[in-house]
């Protein structure tokens, strides 16, 4: 299956334990080997709370989750890890949010 930036952007995301954690705001690209590297997910509050990523009254948590961590890609993005897991996963650099 062939996904634009576009497709992605807005799609639900689901832990490997059923619960959806939020929604594709971004895609991040290695520019040397032009293959996506990670995905943006502004995360719902709770999920937010949940996992420690810092959020503000007016601005959403968010996490960038690498893609080895996506198990599929369909109607929604389905991760192979489960939500709790998510605040144990080592950063990854480069991004002004919070990262995992």
């Amino acid at each position: 299956m062939r996904l634009s930036d576009e497709n992605l952007r807005g799609r639900t995301v689901i832990a490997a334990d059923g619960q959806a954690i939020g929604q594709v705001v971004a895609l991040f690209l290695d520019s040397d080997g032009w293959r996506v590297e990670s995905l943006q997910i502004k995360l719902r509050k709770e999920v937010a709370d949940q996992v420690g990523a810092a959020r503000g009254m007016f601005h959403a948590g968010t996490l960038e989750i690498p893609t080895r961590m996506v198990q599929s890609v369909g109607d929604a993005v389905v991760l192979s890890v489960a939500t709790r897991e998510l605040q144990q996963a080592p950063p990854l650099g480069g991004s002004a949010s919070t990262s995992i």
